[in-house]
């Protein structure tokens, strides 16, 4: 500290704060030094020839190492930082160890305090700097990668409502960047790097842009506190989920449709038509992976973000606990299934850490339950309502709900049982037999099959998805107009024809005309697109391929990206297989993405921190099956 004090402080600064007598003495620049005879030109950079310069530097560092602790002294040692510097910001944490060879880690933390103001946030996160003792980075890269596979990608609930705003930052967007924070604490990871740690659904950008957003809260503090308490914890104790496992199951089978048939029958719980099985689905993916319920394989009929926010809050207020009782037994036996036995299917890390802190967001655990039991059960839409007159955040009523679901009301209860018992007399009377004689045989229609037994056409419509039944369309009706995929194709295709002269011809609208068209898989001729009889040709072949590439040809282009998808496994990275394919990595990149979301499955995993890209296990089978179809030649 003496030598800063000697070399850097300006002389009006150091009159401000050291005796007169002594000031003077130090700046008299008339003095010599004992052994040269010539005049200090670097005081500070050796041993001072004079009491009063010692003098100098002794109370000066003293005034800041006399504090009674490590704020305190960077506080201190923060004026004499900008006395020395005209920006603070010229001053960084790596340039700490300039200011003396094998300065103690307690001067290190004092430096990283009194640098505080003028650090970017993730640097306040990274230094700890709301902790007692400050310091730079000591966990390894191992250590990084061990906590990133105790958290979710989708930050536990309770956390991130307590730390998300209530207005400006929605808590579904900030939950994975929470997630991502969580690894910076006395680590060297980077904010991308951070981002791919836990799941790689939002990348370093968005990240940086929250925590910027953050950073300009009043809580900000606390919030950092936050996560330092917690990346601690998690670090000193062992937890329950490793989530790193969890997000690479693979979750086709999860909750199939007639194990939500029989949740629903046992529960007394209405299946709907769909929408409501596909959220029930996509909640329970996200709560056993730890991932965005978005991001669900399309197997699982998942949602898009729009979609599931605006029809999952109604799912969570239809919710029993019956109902959730039982999803959460499907959970624990998907589980089982992928051998993993000693795990729970949820777990959160105690919110006791978050006491006396000051945070944005509200506590669930201080929403009055049997108040917004009897809310959920009289409103049309009880969820918006019930924050509402709570005073409290959609997300807080939510995750209340989840974990504390309504019981259903006597009158709701008694016309499940009666819609069970109607159910139960449907199977009875119309035995999956009976309805596929009736209804395939004989073709009667739904409305038909309704007046003979005496059951509504909702009630026979879930009778046949229950007995795997596919339900026709509208065109399916009009058999007596029907077109024949040979008469069409030669039509439509070779003779080039048009659609409404195809119309008038066989008496029917243009519309139905392409209904048909549809029904026999024959594209219709874009503008400016690619050739019909290729589009034509890939339909047809995609019939006799393997069963495990069909689902990919779904365009011209389909045997092109399996070609160079094979192509590129023997490759380091994409970028090296663009290369070696004479195309740019982005359209790659494309194709390879285009048919992970045709197969509803991941084929590589990116290369990422010295490990080459290298093909999942079902990769490996959709290679194979392409090389056997496409040839060696090059042609399918």
């Amino acid at each position: 500290m003496g030598i800063r004090v000697l070399s850097d402080l300006p002389a009006a600064v150091l009159r401000e704060q050291i005796s007169a007598d002594i000031a003077e003495a130090h700046l008299n620049t008339d003095a010599v030094s004992p052994h040269t005879g010539q005049a200090m030109e670097r005081p500070g950079f050796m041993a001072p020839p004079r009491a009063a310069d010692t003098a100098v530097a002794v109370t000066m560092a003293l005034s800041i190492l006399e504090q009674p602790g490590i704020h305190p002294a960077g506080e201190a040692l923060r004026g004499l930082l900008e006395a020395v510097r005209e920006e603070l910001t010229q001053i960084s944490a790596a340039s700490i160890d300039s200011w003396g060879r094998g300065i103690s880690p307690v001067l290190q933390s004092v430096h990283l305090a009194a640098l505080a103001p003028s650090l970017r946030p993730s640097e306040y996160v990274r230094y700890r700097i709301t902790t007692k003792t400050p310091r730079r980075p000591t966990r390894t890269t191992q250590d990084i990668e061990q906590r990133a596979r105790a958290i979710p990608t989708m930050f536990w609930p309770p956390w991130t409502i307590r730390l998300a705003p209530p207005e400006g930052i929605h808590a579904r967007a900030l939950a994975p960047v929470l997630a991502a924070l969580l690894l910076i604490p006395d680590s060297r990871t980077s904010l991308d790097q951070a981002a791919g740690l836990i799941g790689d659904t939002i990348g370093g950008t968005e990240v940086s842009r929250l925590l910027q957003e953050l950073d300009d809260l009043p809580h900000w503090q606390d919030i950092a506190t936050a996560l330092d308490r917690l990346a601690d914890y998690l670090d000193a104790n062992s937890t329950p989920i490793d989530y790193g496992r969890r997000r690479l199951l693979d979750y086709t089978g999860l909750l199939p449709h007639a194990r939500w048939l029989e949740i629903c029958r046992r529960t007394g719980t209405p299946p709907g038509t769909g929408r409501r099985e596909r959220i029930a689905r996509s909640q329970l993916f996200q709560r056993l992976s730890g991932l965005p319920a978005e991001s669900a394989p399309d197997d699982l009929g998942g949602l898009d973000s729009a979609e599931f926010r605006a029809t999952s809050l109604r799912f969570t207020a239809l919710q029993t606990p019956e109902l959730v009782h039982a999803l959460q037994q499907e959970a624990l036996e998907f589980l089982a299934s992928h051998h993993i036995h000693d795990e729970p299917v949820a777990w959160q890390p105690p919110t006791t850490l978050l006491a006396g802190l000051s945070l944005p967001g509200p506590d669930p655990a201080h929403v009055d339950l049997p108040r917004l039991h009897q809310l959920v059960r009289e409103r049309q839409h009880p969820v918006q309502y019930a924050a509402q007159v709570l005073g409290t955040t959609v997300e807080a009523i939510r995750h209340a709900l989840d974990e504390h679901p309504a019981p259903a009301t006597p009158l709701t209860k008694n016309a499940a049982r009666a819609t069970g018992r109607i159910r139960q007399q449907a199977r009875q009377t119309v035995p999956a037999e009976r309805f596929t004689q009736l209804y395939l045989d004989e073709h009667r229609s739904l409305q038909q099959i309704a007046k003979l037994t005496g059951f509504s056409r909702s009630v026979l419509t879930d009778l046949a998805k229950e007995y795997g039944i596919p339900l026709r369309g509208p065109q399916d009706h009009k058999r007596r107009g029907a077109i024949e995929r040979d008469w069409l194709i030669e039509q439509y295709v070779h003779r080039r024809r048009t659609l409404p002269d195809l119309a008038r011809e066989t008496g029917m609208s243009p519309a139905n005309m392409a209904r048909w068209a549809h029904i026999h898989k024959i594209p219709l001729r874009p503008r400016g697109g690619a050739s019909h009889h290729t589009a034509l040709r890939t339909v047809d072949q995609a019939a006799d391929a393997p069963a495990i590439l069909r689902a990919a040809l779904t365009g011209p282009n389909a045997w092109q990206r399996l070609e160079r998808f094979a192509a590129a496994l023997p490759y380091s990275t994409v970028t090296e297989a663009a290369r070696a394919l004479g195309i740019h990595q982005s359209t790659l990149t494309t194709q390879i993405n285009r048919l992970e979301k045709d197969l509803g499955r991941p084929l590589i995993e990116r290369a990422e921190r010295g490990r080459r890209m290298r093909p999942t296990p079902y990769g490996r089978k959709v290679a194979a099956a392409a090389k056997r179809l496409i040839g060696p030649d090059g042609r399918s």
